[in-house]
């Protein structure tokens, strides 16, 4: 009797401990490093990181490529974007660079904003000009190959509305501006797990995206090879780079839900 009542209060007092720095990085607007969060909590350093170190191995805290801290997947990637979108583009960075030295391609990773699609990551080629806007750039969600995939799963209500409200301008000769013509593109999409993009946004480019996913299967952004200028069958080019692409997609999920 005298052992639990000796364990009982210190199992409570680190539960607690667990719980007050969890809360801490729940509460914060920013990445927190060990150090702070010690400061915060009123911890030592040491117990600090090994409380932190146990969160991220059972997934209530991630730890991104600084050493600092965000709440991990079991809260903020489900109830909260902005973390992650933070993790997204932290651990995708050292992928895509992998991905670009190899194949010697631009590529993006995008987010739907509304209508839009925003790049969020993007990894260059060493080339003088390399043919991709620049990183945050905002795109139309309808003349794009990571439009297409963002929409592709979406719930049809959902779909339509960001359809709907799209005004489809034409950005060249190739732009998609009848909507029963991309509905066609999106289900391709969907059937597919890909969708190309060629001459559609710019006069003389094309690029192919795939799907990233959660570990739910969720759909929550986009991939792309981009950049590519003067092709002349897209199809059969393109889609040589989508083995290397769902490599890479699968890669990103992975450093993102699994330790």
């Amino acid at each position: 009797m005298a052992a639990n009542d000796t364990t009982t209060p210190n199992t409570i007092k680190m539960v607690e401990n667990a719980l007050s720095v969890l809360d801490i990085l729940h509460d914060s607007d920013e990445s927190l490093g060990v150090n702070e969060i010690a400061k915060r909590s009123g911890l030592s350093v040491s117990t600090t990181f090994r409380i932190l170190k146990t969160l991220e191995k059972t997934r209530w805290a991630f730890q991104l490529s600084d050493d600092r801290y965000i709440t991990g997947p079991k809260i903020s990637f489900v109830t909260e974007k902005t973390n992650l979108y933070l993790a997204l583009s932290d651990v995708s960075f050292f992928i895509m660079q992998d991905y670009v030295s190899r194949y010697h391609r631009a590529m993006n990773l995008m987010i739907r904003e509304n209508d839009h699609c925003k790049i969020l990551q993007q990894a260059r080629t060493n080339s003088l000009v390399d043919y991709i806007p620049p990183l945050f750039s905002k795109l139309p969600i309808y003349a794009c190959a990571c439009g297409k995939v963002l929409l592709s799963e979406l719930p049809l209500n959902i779909a339509e509305q960001i359809v709907s409200s799209c005004k489809m301008v034409p950005l060249t000769e190739y732009t998609i501006t009848d909507p029963d013509l991309f509905w066609k593109n999106l289900r391709r999409a969907a059937a597919d797990g890909y969708a190309i993009e060629h001459k559609e946004s710019s006069e003389n480019g094309s690029c192919i995206a795939v799907p990233i996913r959660d570990n739910k299967g969720n759909i929550i952004a986009a991939l792309s090879f981009s950049g590519f200028v003067g092709i002349q069958n897209p199809y059969d080019t393109l889609t040589e780079y989508l083995p290397a692409l769902n490599e890479a997609s699968s890669k990103i999920t992975q450093s993102l839900y699994t330790y």
